[in-house]
């Protein structure tokens, strides 16, 4: 026994069941201490969420709700299509293989209905948001609404080689070299004389861009490779960087044009603040409904 919910049991195996998937994934991310920690909270969430599903089920039946039969035959139907390609008897085999028989599976499916209806029965209808609160997110946290800075550049990209040649140097020394470096420099020759770096783009580059001229189009400093980034934001328009060297290949950007931080206008973000407006009061009133199930029921948890 893991909890009791008024006159229902949540067992350890529910729990189990629950939580075993993520604390499969914990135990391949953390060690010691942090595992304990991790697989503890893991634990408890999974008890709130079964204790919270009950409550709402319960709260469902006492209300005298039900949920017609041909309703679970319907996501029957539907999972059996989608995911055994109609076939009944697959799906069958499937949870006898699980341990879990028909019937059981269909009261999985008619308490997931319940848990869903309810949520949305309780909250849907009850949610406004005002301009005047839209207005209000905007200003106090109009760092959120800052356009970075931006460059539109082009990129010629060739990988290096997988082994190095020899030559000899200017000092009469034998030296290695990668043959894709002289590629890229009389590239870069070809740029300096005039020679469009689209095109060339389009006949030598190795990058995903390579089909549209190199275009990277718009791109913010997080957008791209630290070394990339730290010569293309010093550059002017019409500029090339030169040769930049990374642990896989050699890189050649073109700056096309340049757009400096500006903060965006709320008419462009007013429906995104809408949204998160919205989901954060469903969230409240999801909250404040369920504490409001708490405080009517009897719930002992055992660990």
């Amino acid at each position: 026994m893991a909890a009791v919910v008024n006159d229902k049991v949540i067992t350890l195996s529910q729990v189990r069941k629950e939580v075993d998937p993520i604390e499969a994934q914990y135990r391949d991310l953390f060690a010691g201490v942090e595992l304990v920690d991790k697989v503890r909270e893991a634990r408890l969430n999974s008890m709130k969420s079964l204790i919270e599903r009950e409550l709402i089920i319960q709260e469902f039946n006492t209300k005298g709700f039900f949920i017609p039969e041909n309703i679970i035959e319907e996501r029957v139907r539907k999972i059996t299509s989608e995911q055994y390609e109609g076939d009944r008897r697959a799906l069958v085999r499937t949870l006898q293989a699980q341990g879990i028989s028909v019937s059981n599976f269909k009261d999985q499916l008619r308490n997931q209905i319940i848990v869903q209806a309810m949520r949305t029965r309780n909250v849907a209808s009850a949610v406004i948001v005002s301009p005047y609160q839209i207005e209000q997110y905007y200003q106090d946290n109009v760092r959120q609404f800052v356009r970075p800075d931006e460059v539109k550049l082009r990129e010629i990209f060739m990988r290096k080689s997988f082994s190095k040649e020899k030559r000899m140097g200017r000092d009469g020394k034998e030296e290695e070299y990668d043959p894709q470096r002289l590629v890229m420099e009389d590239i870069l020759q070809k740029i300096k004389a005039g020679s469009d770096f689209a095109s060339l783009a389009k006949g030598y580059s190795e990058g995903l861009q390579q089909k549209e001229g190199g275009s990277r189009g718009w791109v913010t400093g997080s957008g791209l490779r630290p070394e990339l980034s730290s010569v293309s934001f010093k550059l002017r328009p019409g500029q090339n960087s030169g040769i930049i060297e990374t642990s896989d290949g050699f890189h050649i950007v073109l700056v096309e044009d340049l757009r400096k931080a500006t903060v965006i206008p709320m008419a462009e973000v007013r429906e995104r603040i809408e949204s998160t407006l919205l989901q954060q009061e469903k969230e409240r009133l999801q909250q404040e409904w369920l504490d409001g199930l708490r405080s009517k029921a009897f719930i002992k948890m055992f660990f």
